[in-house]
């Protein structure tokens, strides 16, 4: 009988485990994370999990190619993930139709908000976060990052090189290289979007009228820099893209280019032994810097759901638990409240190089509007200097440029 009893109180207390974790609310996490950052944040969604019962963090890994397709397509079918990690651009596309979550009711919750955290980003940041077409926060960067100079230190020293300071003398190193090499001086291929931006902004335009919905760059000097961009690929002084892999680091790693921009994220993937970091040149008539702030977007999905994805955020934004995200993707965090914490100060007292490089052009950095159409602006850029790459007229795809991204800003 007491077999029975003991029995009978295994099975139930087993049942009642089976309900209570089918019970917890599944928050769903889509990511293209390599395999080292992806074990690193497992290992935050583990910690999430077992510092509470009542949600359920589910890490599911992506293909990287077509990734934001997906996430739009899903979306638009009611089925998709919880959370993503991608910029305040992307966020934009989809707060017109209410698809992601307000955060801001959340952060200043008296109950479960994390108000010191959230105020203690720059104000420069907390604008840019801030920079909807609908009030409200609807992403949180997790991670600092940028694109800094990877250059190969043995071409340098033999040519007698120092990084450059101004654009125009990295085109005239390029173009020596070059002639005394045979190989391309400079890539911006991994962030040409953002090379764009930066001779934009650097040169005096503005980029985004937000209350009139067009775009601010249809001058002279961004016409003069295009065409800057596209004689020099066309002379062959600077390689357009990569031909090995779909990161220029590989052409890079092969020496078939001598430096490249690039994300301080990709030093972990430099395998050539002869290579530095610098900072990229910072102006040209104004001094501006296009900080890569990346970090979680929550898709409406309920209440439940919502709240769960919050909290998972907050968790994730804890000094001790941001200190060792931002180590995993070689990043830095922009949070006081994570660099006031021991372990984060131990971190930032021994950078990488990359991290070094990116964090003296960082007092420039600018924020820009996260709108409806900022994100095809952004591709619409990446597009025009690979047209006048190619050889098209710099003069007629600027035209083409500005209306398509005119087109974007003002659609409904």
């Amino acid at each position: 009988m007491k077999k029975l009893v003991g029995l009978m109180l295994v099975l139930m207390l087993a049942l009642a485990m089976t309900v209570s974790a089918s019970a917890a609310t599944e928050v769903h996490i889509w990511h293209t994370f390599t395999e080292g950052q992806q074990a690193a944040l497992q290992e935050i969604v583990d910690g999430f999990n077992a510092s509470q019962s009542d949600y359920v963090a589910v890490l599911e890994s992506q293909a990287y190619s077509g990734f934001t397709d997906a996430v739009y397509q899903a979306t638009a079918n009611g089925v998709g993930p919880s959370i993503i990690f991608n910029y305040g651009s992307e966020a934009a596309k989809y707060v017109p139709d209410n698809k992601v979550v307000n955060l801001k009711p959340y952060i200043y919750d008296p109950e479960i908000g994390m108000v010191d955290v959230y105020e203690s980003l720059p104000e420069a940041l907390r604008k840019e976060v801030e920079g909807f077409e609908k009030e409200g926060i609807y992403y949180l960067p997790c991670y600092t990052t940028g694109p800094v100079l990877f250059y190969n230190t043995a071409i340098y020293d033999e040519m007698g090189f120092q990084p450059p300071k101004t654009w125009e003398e990295l085109a005239e190193q390029s173009k020596a290289i070059y002639e005394a090499k045979g190989i391309a001086g400079y890539s911006g291929a991994d962030g040409l979007t953002d090379l764009m931006q930066t001779l934009i902004l650097q040169s005096g335009n503005g980029y985004i009228d937000v209350e009139n919905k067009c775009v601010l760059f249809d001058t002279e000097e961004t016409l003069k820099w295009l065409q800057w961009y596209g004689e020099n690929v066309q002379n062959e002084y600077f390689l357009d893209g990569p031909t090995i892999s779909d990161y220029i680091s590989g052409d890079f790693n092969a020496a078939n280019v001598a430096s490249y921009s690039g994300s301080c994220a990709g030093q972990p993937y430099i395998e050539l032994p002869t290579f530095s970091c610098a900072p990229l040149p910072r102006s040209i008539n104004t001094e501006w810097y296009p900080s890569w702030n990346r970090g979680p977007i929550v898709f409406d999905k309920g209440d439940d759901v919502n709240k769960g994805a919050y909290l998972f955020v907050k968790y994730m934004l804890q000094p001790e638990v941001n200190t060792a995200w931002v180590k995993a993707v070689n990043a830095l965090s922009s949070y006081g409240t994570t660099q006031a914490c021991d372990a984060y100060k131990a971190y930032s007292a021994d950078l990488s190089v990359s991290l070094q490089a990116l964090q003296a052009n960082l007092d420039v950095a600018g924020a820009l509007p996260n709108v409806t159409g900022s994100a095809q602006v952004r591709d619409a850029l990446k597009e025009t200097a690979q047209k006048v790459g190619g050889g098209m007229d710099a003069a007629e795809q600027l035209k083409v440029l500005v209306e398509t991204c005119n087109n974007a800003l003002q659609a409904k």
